[in-house]
């Protein structure tokens, strides 16, 4: 039986929350956020909390058939990560059917809430992707995350003239450069250019977190963009610039990491996606060493219309009667 988190499987999730399946690198390598701290909020928030927790516990004797998940709503309100999953899949029937049903009855619930798309992250070629594509998944997009344990000393400080803050003035021109760069097919599985995740609406008050944006600017268009997370465990960076020669993104990913300089030092993750090409190159020029390959996962929900009834139909305007159904058989019989 899949259900809400309630007081009642407190120690059930501090148990399983050990063998949790993290589907998002990016909070647990800069946070390590734990999902019973969550959970508790969720409760005692009455609902208002943007996670939500299912629990899978028949109160059997058998903790192999127990588990949760636990899913994060966007600050959009029509989108939500599947953030945890535990116990993580071991390749036994049990854990596939109960990973089966906990994101089946996520999809129903979300779906009542009027949620439209549910976001997973998973690692690429592993069982994980395969089950959930039997769920109705579909993979939009792959990702490389990159690691760098330190800045390089000898960082080029002009990157803090070439960049500066990003302003509300830049909506349009940062909105032409992601229409430019990210492919549309992307565009259309994350409901836009501008729905990235913002994982720092979604942690705890004690957290600490923060998010700086950059941009780099000539004209009218911007040719580079910077976002940096500023988290407890390391820094997370993305960055997007339009296509140009090697030598260009070189210069632009080092004033990127200069930008970094003033924060403290932890080690900077990067994620590059597969039509990204051009930051993958300097990210290796720099040092960044491989860390994990991933697949974004989307399930489009149905929406439901609502369509008026302008008039009824003929047959019934003219009283016309319908015909009795017939039927062979005074008993209906399941088809085979």
């Amino acid at each position: 039986m899949v259900r809400r988190f309630n007081l009642a499987d407190i120690l059930l999730v501090r148990r399983l929350q050990d063998q949790v399946a993290c589907l998002d690198l990016e909070a647990a390598l800069l946070w390590s956020p734990a999902p019973l701290s969550l959970a508790l909020l969720e409760l005692f928030s009455f609902n208002q909390s943007p996670s939500t927790t299912f629990v899978a516990n028949d109160h059997s004797a058998d903790w192999a058939a127990q588990g949760f998940l636990q899913a994060w709503t966007r600050s959009d309100g029509l989108s939500c990560d599947v953030e945890f999953i535990a116990p993580a899949l071991d390749g036994s029937a049990v854990s596939i059917e109960l990973w089966r049903g906990l994101l089946e009855h996520l999809s129903v619930a979300e779906g009542e809430a009027g949620i439209q798309r549910i976001f997973a992250t998973v690692p690429d070629g592993g069982p994980a992707a395969d089950l959930l594509r039997k769920m109705g998944f579909s993979a939009y997009a792959r990702r490389h995350v990159m690691r760098l344990e330190q800045l390089p000393a000898e960082l080029d400080a002009a990157g803090n003239a070439r960049f500066r803050p990003a302003r509300d003035a830049d909506a349009q021109a940062l909105q032409r450069l992601r229409s430019s760069l990210i492919p549309r097919p992307v565009q259309h599985a994350e409901g836009g250019t501008h729905a990235e995740k913002d994982p720092t609406s979604l942690l705890p008050w004690w957290k600490s977190r923060e998010i700086k944006e950059y941009v780099w600017k000539e004209g009218a268009d911007i040719q580079a963009y910077v976002r940096i997370v500023v988290g407890q465990g390391g820094h997370w960076l993305r960055v997007l610039l339009e296509p140009t020669p090697s030598g260009l993104a070189d210069a632009v990913l080092s004033d990127s990491l200069s930008l970094l300089s003033f924060y403290p030092a932890r080690p900077v993750y990067c994620a590059v996606r597969e039509y990204e090409g051009g930051v993958q190159g300097a990210l290796d020029a720099v040092g960044f060493e491989f860390l994990a390959s991933e697949v974004l996962m989307v399930k489009q929900m149905a929406v439901r219309a609502r369509v008026p009834v302008n008039k009824l139909s003929p047959a019934l305007e003219k009283g016309v009667e319908t015909a009795t159904p017939i039927s062979t058989s005074n008993h209906c019989q399941d088809q085979p």
